[in-house]
Parts: C-alpha cells; structure tokens; sequence
C-alpha cells in the first residue's frame, strides 16, 4: 500500500527541507514575523485585525518549522503516508486536499485562540502573547494525510515503533486524534497546537466524506 515517492510528495518534501534552512539563515523576526500564521482577529480592541497577519500566512505557515525534530516527524509522516494517496487521488487532488488540510488546521486553531482571547483583558502579559503567538508547521496537512490513511486504507495494518504489536490504521488515527483531544484540552503540552492538528484532521475527514477524492482514470 505504501508506494514509491510520488511526484507532489517529493516536491513537498523539498521545498519543506530548503525553506527551513533558508530560514534557519534569515532574522527569526524577518523570516517567522512574515511567514508564520498570527491570528487575524483580536477580541475587545480597538483595531480587530491583527496587525502582524498578513493574507499569505494562511499558506506559509505549513512550509516553515521550529526544529529539525519538528521538520523530520512531519516529513516522514508525508514520505510515509502521501505517496499512497496521491497515487489513490491524483497529484492535483492530493495538493488540494493537503492544501485544505492546512487551512482547517489554521481555522480551528484561530476560532480557539480568539475566544481564548476573549476572557483576558487586553492589558494582561497573557492577552498580549496570544497575539503574539505565531503557529508553523505542516502538521495540519500532515493530519489530513493520516486521517485520510485511515479512512481510505482502514484495514491496512501497521507495525509502528511506539507501538508493541500492528494496528490497524483506522484504530491508529481514531486513537491518535483522542490524544490530541485529550491534549489539546488539558493543555498538556504547552507551544503544541494540538486543535490545529485536529482541525486537519477533521478537515481531511469532511472533504473525503462529501467530496470526490478518487483519481479519474487515466488522470494525474
């Protein structure tokens, strides 16, 4: 089930790899102030927009990370789990719904952070890193893949190192999303957006339940 690199999956995993060490080069606040995502909307001021968002971050956000550690899990979960779907969905489906993918993420992540927002006064050191915070990384996307592995490939059993003995991926990706769940609204685990990755996730989810995502014969 796991196929050779597919054309979209190798161009991903390039461009993810070189923009990091581009901006493992450039100033952190020339390279993450203009490329990270900064929640658009700020609750109880004066000004509503956000003035450290800027429209692209909505995109550029999934190629930047904030480690090696980081970039390496991402990119193996692509190199593990995209080239089987894009063979299943084409490459230019495949770069829409990762594309999405991210987008959701970004979504549930931003509503989340807004009414997070919405209970502190606008004076607090809190509200002020709120707005200050920046989100990057493709995990987003990387979700959507996982969630689309196991719906599309549910009985497809996979020997993983964390784990003892194979799993199922449907089991893997229903029992991987409750951990974010449980996570994300324990806070857990503080500088992870573990909504973002449910938002892919759920995202992936909905446009395979209500959107045709199988290759066309004969198309790429």
């Amino acid at each position: 089930m796991l196929n050779r690199i597919t054309p979209v999956v190798k161009y991903l995993l390039i461009a993810n790899v070189l923009i990091y060490f581009i901006g493992s080069g450039l100033p952190e606040e020339v390279f993450y102030g203009n490329f990270a995502f900064f929640n658009p909307f700020l609750p109880n001021t004066v000004d509503p927009i956000n003035p450290l968002f800027k429209p692209w971050q909505i995109i550029s956000h999934m190629f930047l990370h904030s480690g090696t550690g980081h970039l390496f899990s991402n990119m193996f979960g692509l190199f593990m789990f995209g080239p089987a779907l894009e063979s299943y969905m084409g490459s230019k489906k495949f770069s829409i719904y990762y594309i999405l993918c991210g987008i959701g993420a970004v979504i549930l992540q931003g509503v989340l952070n807004y009414y997070d927002m919405a209970q502190l006064s606008v004076d607090s050191p809190q509200f002020a890193n709120e707005v200050n915070s920046k989100m990057v990384g493709a995990s987003g996307a990387i979700f959507g893949i996982l969630g689309a592995f196991g719906y599309l490939f549910p009985n497809v059993e996979m020997m993983l190192l964390f784990f003892p003995f194979p799993i199922k991926a449907k089991y893997f990706v229903a029992l991987y999303g409750l951990y974010e769940l449980v996570q994300g609204a324990a806070r857990f685990q503080t500088g992870i957006a573990h909504f973002a990755h449910l938002g892919g996730l759920i995202t992936g989810l909905i446009l395979l339940r209500f959107v045709n995502f199988r290759m066309q014969k004969g198309l790429r």
